[in-house]
């Protein structure tokens, strides 16, 4: 395996790199633009229903879980 070969692989390692951070750094942005817009859209108080409706659907209804406690 000569050099060229190797510099090629590092290019193509630090080029796979650099696409996968900007596509996580543009999926988390615009993640945040959208979410602050629906919440914008729908209202503060709609989105808080929401999120314990799916709290409440997950099992998690916000109070504390005591035999979890008692260990």
């Amino acid at each position: 395996m000569g050099k060229q070969t190797a510099r090629r692989k590092a290019a193509s390692r630090r080029k796979r790199f650099v696409l996968f951070a900007s596509g996580a750094a543009l999926g988390s942005a615009l993640g945040l633009i959208v979410g602050s817009v629906l919440t914008f859209w729908i209202g503060e108080g709609a989105a808080r229903a929401i999120q314990r409706g799916l709290r409440r659907l997950g099992g998690d209804d916000g109070r504390p879980h005591f035999d979890l406690l008692m260990q």
